[in-house]
Parts: structure tokens; sequence; C-alpha cells
């Protein structure tokens, strides 16, 4: 979705501060969460790289359910889960 491949471990060192934020990183979170990258870079003051460009209306519409789902409690989340895995849904 965002264009950046990075493992998790390094998103996870990235989140707890263990690793710096960069302009690549910047630019996978802000196509992950659909808004444009100065969103982030204002907030974080690391510089977006040069080749930062705003969300395709794909990248949106595939972020927008990622960020409504941390809206829901464990439990739902866990519904929806189930729900998702059952073969033959559509």
């Amino acid at each position: 979705m965002s264009g950046v491949c990075k493992g998790a471990s390094t998103i996870g060192a990235v989140g707890r501060g263990a690793e710096p934020l960069d302009a690549e990183m910047l630019d996978g979170f802000a196509a992950t969460l659909g808004v444009p990258v100065a969103v982030p870079a204002e907030l974080t003051g690391v510089r977006p790289s040069t080749a930062s460009r705003t969300p395709t209306p794909e990248a949106v519409d595939t972020a927008a359910p990622i960020w409504e789902i941390r809206h829901l409690t464990g439990e739902r989340k866990g519904q929806l889960t189930a729900y998702a895995e059952v073969p033959g849904r559509e």
C-alpha cells in the first residue's frame, strides 16, 4: 500500500523510539494512515523524502478501515476476525 517495505521489528522499533524516524518511514506511515505526508512531517519535524506524493485514492480507501478498526473493542475485533476467516464469505 505504501511502497515502503520494512520488517515488523523495524516498524516497531520506530514506534517505540528505539530507531529514528526517517523520510522513507514517514512516507510509509502517511500512506498507511491515508493522510498527506505533510501532516506527519509537521507533527514529527521529519522532512519528507523528495519522492513524496499524495496518497492515491486506492491507498486512502485501504487505510480507512485500518484507521476505523482502532475504535472497536477487543471482543468486536475478535468477532470481525472470525467473520473474515470463514471460507466463502464475500
